[in-house]
């Protein structure tokens, strides 16, 4: 009788699917008809959109980093 090896990798999970938003929605902007896309979670189309600021949260230090200092 022979014997018989398996070798392979643990499953794993799926990584979390893209968020969407409803796909019949329309620029907020007067005037403007540009249709958006399902994934842009504003009211705005790219070109009506107002500046978002921006936080720099700087770069992650890991847990050792953490516990020396």
């Amino acid at each position: 009788m022979s014997e018989s090896a398996y070798r392979g990798a643990r499953v794993r999970e799926l990584p979390r699917a893209n968020r969407t938003y409803s796909g019949d929605r329309v620029c907020a902007a007067e005037g403007c008809s540009t249709k958006l896309s399902i994934y842009n979670k504003w009211n705005f189309c790219w070109q009506h959109e107002p500046v978002h600021e921006y936080i720099s949260r700087g770069k992650r230090r890991s847990r050792k980093e953490m516990e020396a200092a």
